[in-house]
């Protein structure tokens, strides 16, 4: 089991060092890591919501790009440039 994450910009920019060092079981094991909020904070702030849902839904593509890639269906991550940009954009977190 993986440990959670709780902060959307740390989250990202682990995805990207993943992408970035060319290492597929990084990419999964950051893939796989289950995403909740912080246990600190009663109700986490909407704007962290908000990213930490974007993220999933990030992560939730790349999962299937990643499928139909080893199913044979296609040859690359679809969509990874767009997926790219939103994963620099929470890696350099709010503004």
């Amino acid at each position: 089991m993986y440990p959670s994450i709780c902060d959307p910009r740390q989250a990202a920019g682990s995805i990207l060092n993943a992408l970035h060092r060319g290492s597929l079981a990084l990419l999964e094991s950051e893939l796989e890591r289950p995403m909740e909020p912080s246990g600190r904070l009663p109700t986490p702030p909407p704007d962290r919501m908000e990213r930490l849902e974007l993220l999933d839904a990030v992560k939730s593509q790349m999962r299937g790009a990643l499928t139909r890639m080893r199913r044979g269906l296609s040859d690359r991550i679809e969509g990874l440039e767009v997926q790219l940009r939103l994963l620099e954009h929470l890696a350099a977190g709010p503004r």
